[in-house]
């Protein structure tokens, strides 16, 4: 019988891995894409302090993004019919039950509005590029690298950034700026990430980048 794993020392060592392991690398031209930020996600009974952090780190990046001149893209999941979820959805409890189009669930969280100029992306599965527009409008604005942002670190924002390495987009998670109510999901996720499809970055790299003060 084999002994049971020591999480608390897997994490440290998962850690250590993410900040040790080869970066691809920033791009020349970034768009921010912030990943379901919307009130079904971020207000939902399971929600702990982790989602307030992250959605107040994302206000301070989304600012100095826009600032700079950088596109900011949301994308949001709005379903016509709850028929259309993927299978394990509709067969298990999913908070997708409240993203049919009209429910107030829907909206963008109040504390990361989108503002005039920004772009909206509507989609229906975890990635933001399955059936959707986001390729060919991070094309039309000569983008060459996504800084994602969102939430769940582990569902949405993985989805879509495995889209985008597929894509050979640069890639840069801003780890202040990601969640996950299912904490060691977000852990594992994150070194997942960072090993695979792009680099896990942190706030104040990327303030650092869009010329913005850092803490």
């Amino acid at each position: 019988m084999t002994d049971t794993p020591d999480w608390n020392a897997e994490v440290a060592r998962i850690r250590q891995l993410r900040r040790d392991r080869t970066k691809v690398g920033p791009g020349s031209r970034p768009a921010v894409v912030i990943v379901d930020f919307q009130k079904a996600f971020t207000e939902h009974e399971h929600v702990g302090p982790s989602t307030a952090v992250a959605l107040k780190h994302s206000q301070t990046l989304l600012e100095a993004a826009r600032a700079a001149g950088v596109p900011v893209i949301y994308l949001v999941m709005i379903l016509d019919r709850l028929d259309d979820r993927m299978l394990a959805q509709r067969v298990r409890s999913s908070l997708t039950e409240r993203c049919e189009r009209g429910n107030p669930w829907t909206e963008i969280s109040s504390a990361v509005p989108a503002q005039p100029g920004d772009h909206i992306v509507e989609k229906t599965v975890a990635s933001g590029f399955y059936n959707t527009r986001l390729h060919d409008l991070l094309q039309d604005l000569g983008v060459d690298e996504v800084v994602v942002i969102g939430t769940s670190t582990s569902g949405c924002v993985r989805a879509t950034v495995t889209d985008a390495a597929y894509r050979n987009y640069r890639i840069s998670i801003v780890e202040e700026c990601c969640d996950d109510f299912r904490t060691l999901s977000g852990e594992v996720s994150l070194w997942d990430m960072q090993d695979r499809f792009g680099d896990v970055v942190s706030l104040d790299w990327m303030l650092g980048r869009f010329g913005a003060p850092t803490s």
